[in-house]
């Protein structure tokens, strides 16, 4: 018998749901967002240090996103910043699939025109359009009735290369790898404290590539033997790996602050 692969979906009909709304972006930026919000929720009172100053992690519960999102039910949910990932990515779907996306996916879809047969979905006007009937006339019926209504028909200049959404709950683009490096980086932080920055590095790699090898970090002197009261390590071979973990340690505490704030995914700078 032959099996038949079954098409993996590209990556624009993956921001196409079942009831035809569109996201803005590619579904993975919505699953990392729910991942970020359970672990800024699992560490809310705690407090980080960016550059000299303290910020404790708190939601602002008087931003739109955290009247929209019920962050009390989302806490609730299975733990994730924990030492063993081994059930990490079962919560995570758990989480995502089976609760955050059926519920609040109508909050990041696109408003877009609907074609469909006397159904008014929620937060659209019906429009019946007749056959063969000219777009131009289209436009002007339409700019007509919304010169009647409160709210004027607007139109507003955007820079290039960006686009207007018009959706509930807008989130930037980001990489995959990297909310994927942060979200480790944050848990074996938070989780195995009496780590160095190296020790982190290698965990983490640990956690995304299960074939990684963790080496011995040995002390020799400076003629090449081992021993001796002039000495240095190997440590050196890692020192770029070091400074990242370093600045990634910094990223994803930017990262929460920001979040709680409602902006996602921006760790470079607090806002």
């Amino acid at each position: 018998m032959v099996r038949i692969r079954k098409k993996l979906k590209s990556y624009e009909d993956r921001r196409i749901g079942h009831d035809s709304g569109r996201f803005k972006q590619d579904i993975n930026v919505y699953r990392w967002f729910a991942v970020f919000i359970k672990c800024a929720l699992e560490l809310e009172g705690k407090s980080f240090t960016i550059k000299g100053k303290v910020h404790k992690v708190k939601f602002d519960r008087s931003h739109k996103w955290w009247k929209l999102i019920d962050l009390k039910s989302i806490k609730k949910t299975t733990k994730l910043i924990k030492s063993d990932y081994k059930s990490v990515p079962k919560s995570i779907d758990q989480l995502f699939n089976g609760m955050f996306l059926p519920k609040y996916r109508n909050l990041f879809n696109e408003k877009t025109t609907i074609i469909d047969e006397a159904v008014v979905r929620q937060n659209h006007t019906l429009i019946q359009i007749p056959p063969n009937y000219p777009i131009k006339s289209i436009v002007s019926d339409i700019k007509h009735w919304y010169s009647k209504k409160e709210v004027k028909l607007r139109t507003r200049k955007t820079k290039k290369g960006n686009s207007r959404s018009t959706a509930d709950i807008v989130l930037d683009s980001t990489n995959e790898d990297v909310m994927k490096r942060l979200f480790h980086i944050l848990r074996i932080n938070q989780t195995m404290t009496n780590l160095t920055n190296l020790d982190i590095y290698f965990q983490r790699m640990k956690s995304m590539n299960k074939k990684f090898v963790i080496p011995d970090i040995q002390r020799i002197n400076a003629k090449g033997g081992v021993g001796g009261k002039t000495t240095k390590t190997s440590r050196q071979d890692y020192e770029s790996e070091i400074r990242s973990t370093q600045r990634d340690i910094r990223f994803y505490k930017i990262l929460l602050l920001n979040l709680c704030k409602g902006v996602f995914p921006k760790c470079d700078n607090l806002i």
